[in-house]
């Protein structure tokens, strides 16, 4: 089983991580328009703000680790980016639809979908990769 540098993921990765900053400067830009420096204050619009960027990295961190597992084990580059490409507009379209709704909107449903799917695909073909090596 080859095994490469997880270069397809690393430019996912970037492009990712730029989102992330985005989403923290506009947590800390809420911040001092409302003059909270900690917690969210009751404020509606730096709850969801906060909500956007945590649930942005719970989820981004094991996706892109699953995505780079997949890209050292050589998986098929056309997945790789398709997983990448997924995740990054299911991040995008999610933080959309959490700071345009209250409550479940179209946007947050299908950037979670979006995020599930990555994360269900690349952990079936994982396995799938890895069980000649360990069974």
């Amino acid at each position: 089983m080859p095994t490469t540098l997880p270069l397809i993921t690393a430019f996912w990765a970037g492009l990712i991580g730029l989102l992330g900053v985005v989403l923290s400067i506009n947590v800390v830009r809420l911040r001092r328009k409302l003059d909270v420096g900690l917690g969210d204050g009751g404020h509606e619009e730096l709850i969801r703000a906060t909500r956007v960027f945590g649930n942005f990295a719970e989820y981004t961190a094991i996706c892109l680790i699953m995505i780079a597992l997949l890209d050292m084990l050589a998986g098929p580059r056309w997945l790789i980016h398709l997983c990448g490409a997924a995740l990054l507009l299911g991040r995008l379209v999610h933080a959309w639809g959490i700071t345009g709704s209250r409550g479940v909107s179209t946007g947050r449903v299908v950037g979670m979908v979006a995020t599930w799917a990555v994360m269900l695909v690349t952990g079936i073909t994982l396995i799938w990769t890895a069980r000649g090596a360990v069974l």
